[in-house]
């Protein structure tokens, strides 16, 4: 068996948590909230889109930054940074810029790091899979 290199675990880390987030915030028949539009659209139709870039480790898996989002809000209108905003402070007051904060952080994964956040979003997928009846 090959060992997965650190590249390879965020790769599979980042798809996983992924899913996990469209799930999580799906209604029982599968539907989201575009955090930036408010519409409805399937979890399969959207991506999770991230407030603060995926380029800033110490808050690329952090849940409150990470959202599902309408594939083109995310993609071709740069995941309405502003609107994002403003949505994240609606939920909790001052979260955009306690997330801006904490991604000026440096934040280094090890390997057995990013092997625990996988193994962790793993079963929180499971449980996510078993409650959509999936």
């Amino acid at each position: 068996m090959r060992k997965i290199t650190r590249k390879g675990l965020i790769k599979r880390l980042d798809t996983v948590f992924s899913e996990y987030i469209r799930k999580k915030n799906a209604d029982s028949r599968g539907y989201v909230t575009c955090i930036t539009s408010g519409r409805k659209y399937h979890y399969s139709e959207v991506d999770a889109g991230h407030f603060i870039s995926r380029k800033e480790m110490s808050t690329r898996w952090h849940e409150d930054n990470v959202h599902p989002q309408s594939r083109y809000d995310n993609r071709y209108r740069y995941g309405k940074q502003y609107e994002y905003g403003l949505a994240l402070d609606n939920k909790k007051k001052g979260l955009a810029k306690r997330l801006y904060k904490l991604s000026k952080q440096t934040v280094k994964y090890s390997v057995n790091d990013l092997q625990e956040l996988l193994e962790k979003y793993k079963k929180l997928l499971h449980n996510e899979n078993k409650r959509l009846s999936l």
